[in-house]
């Protein structure tokens, strides 16, 4: 049986919503009984959505969106934001904290290193203390969504290195991908009388209810949070199928989902994190037949050196040099290949080994989860 998740007053929940409206589609049954065990909990906006265009649209009847109309509909949205967590329970002054990040814009955040941004989530975490971060997981196909969860982990190790650990940390999935997700290990479930609640913040949010239905099929029996598994060589629902390392090369197979004939237009992003040389971000944009392709610097824009990318129909082996990253700490791929707005799939984490260096082919953990590191 899954252990479901359960508060207690002595808890300190820190929760992390891309948007507003995350805070109630993600978490508004977990906010309840939050409040309703007294347990204590502040939350980061950290952006204010005020990149909707087609709602603000419709709103306020007007085709062209200058500065000043995002601006409008972002602060509508912020109040939206604090309705909702008056209905969820939350008394004022409400421990609500708006980051004002760009709408549509955390994964250019993440792959230029924005140091201050990284800061800005430790500091969040230092000050509150949590003994639970609530934060938008990996899987979601929300660009914002899973660039934030590796901001997250990668905050979280840095403040690991000032001996700040955190002990419990779920994430929640509000655009779930079509392929298969990771067990829900922390399943909340609600009441009659608490979805109802959870729908009425749902639709405190008044600018996005242009997908009501959508919007409240959130609000169901049970809210599901995961733990994020422990990084794998191989995950058989992801477009990055495997990796392995060797030879001062990461080498990764990545299989084409089925709406797309060709690798044409897909780009491949990377995070990594090294001993030595501190953070790396790298792109590689993918080509539609085989060939040695510029791997690009994203935070300084320079040209690296070559990947060798072969590719046989709805597959492609990428070879990419990593010697002068070693020894790696962590690492996180994603294929990126928008569908109009959302992702194809969120980023992934592939194993690294630390104690036997880059000539270690990655081997494949079990289900054993983040939290028991």
């Amino acid at each position: 049986m899954l252990q479901s998740l359960e508060l207690t007053v002595a808890d300190r929940v820190l929760f992390f919503a891309p948007h507003p409206d995350d805070e109630s589609l993600g978490g508004g049954g977990l906010v309840q009984k939050a409040v309703a065990v007294g347990a204590q909990m502040r939350f980061v906006f950290v952006t204010n959505g005020d990149r909707n265009p087609w709602p603000q649209r419709v709103m306020e009847r007007s085709v062209f969106l200058d500065a000043k109309a995002r601006r409008r509909w972002g602060a509508r949205r912020r109040q939206e934001a604090l309705n909702a967590l008056a209905i969820l329970g939350i008394g004022e002054p409400a421990e609500a904290h708006f980051l004002g990040w760009p709408d549509q814009g955390v994964t250019p955040l993440l792959m230029r290193g924005d140091a201050e941004a990284l800061e800005i989530i430790c500091r969040q975490i230092a000050e509150w203390q949590p003994s639970y971060i609530i934060t938008p997981a990996a899987e979601d196909v929300h660009p914002d969504h899973s660039a934030f969860f590796v901001l997250v982990q990668l905050a979280l190790c840095r403040l690991r290195r000032r001996g700040i650990v955190v002990r419990h940390v779920v994430s929640y999935v509000v655009h779930a991908p079509k392929t298969g997700l990771a067990l829900a290990v922390r399943p909340v479930a609600l009441s009659p009388a608490e979805k109802a609640v959870k729908a009425d913040a749902i639709q405190a949010h008044e600018t996005q209810m242009l997908s009501r239905r959508r919007f409240l099929a959130h609000a169901r029996d049970v809210e599901p949070f995961y733990r994020p598994l422990r990084p794998e060589a191989k995950h058989p629902h992801h477009p990055i199928v495997t990796a392995d390392q060797g030879r001062g090369a990461l080498r990764l197979k990545l299989k084409l989902p089925k709406p797309f004939l060709s690798f044409r237009g897909a780009t491949l992003f990377i995070v990594l994190e090294t001993l030595l040389e501190g953070s790396l971000r790298w792109s590689l944009a993918l080509p539609g037949s085989s060939a040695r392709v510029l791997l690009i610097d994203t935070v300084t824009g320079q040209p690296l050196r070559r990947a060798t990318v072969r590719i046989a129909g709805r597959s492609a082996t990428i070879h990419l040099p990593i010697a002068s990253a070693q020894p790696l700490t962590r690492l996180f791929a994603k294929f990126d290949r928008r569908r109009v707005f959302f992702d194809t799939a969120g980023w992934r984490e592939l194993p690294v080994d630390l104690d036997r260096g880059p000539k270690v082919r990655l081997h494949r953990f079990g289900a054993t989860t983040a939290d028991e590191r």
